[in-house]
């Protein structure tokens, strides 16, 4: 079997062309901070939240619940204060579906950029609420400033 030059030129260009793309370049962590979820009243729900900051400059906020329902959606907020004081919400976080949420945060729900450095340093606690509908507090994490 006999292949032709055209052919043959072909194929060598689509490799060379498919096989170095700039999106195949992995982001690195650059840092990481957990906090324990405690659960509030009876729900016996806990977990944790990690704000991890990559090589690219984005800093994401990972709600991982333990002890809930795997079909339950949780809204879940940064707030300000502790989680003693209660306080008005700065950032409003991807709702936990399925015991997880995931959300990118480079500002906070009034338009000021905030990065990871300043949510280390934020006045405030996450908090997670029972459902859409039903806004009590069935976890919480002081955070930042107000870190045990």
């Amino acid at each position: 079997m006999k292949s032709s030059p055209f052919f043959l030129s072909a194929l060598a260009l689509i490799l060379i062309t498919t096989s170095c793309k700039k999106d195949d370049v992995s982001t690195v962590i650059l840092q990481s901070t957990e906090y324990k979820l405690q659960a509030i009243g009876a729900t016996g729900i806990t977990g944790t939240v990690t704000f991890t900051e990559d090589s690219d400059g984005k800093t994401e906020v990972l709600v991982e619940l333990d002890d809930g329902s795997s079909v339950a959606v949780h809204p879940a907020y940064i707030r300000f204060n502790t989680s003693e004081e209660g306080g008005a919400v700065a950032l409003t976080l991807n709702p936990c579906e399925c015991q997880i949420s995931r959300t990118t945060v480079s500002k906070l729900d009034v338009g000021t950029s905030i990065s990871y450095e300043g949510l280390l340093q934020l006045d405030g606690h996450v908090s997670i609420h029972e459902s859409p509908d039903d806004y009590t507090v069935i976890s919480a994490a002081n955070i930042g400033a107000n870190a045990d």
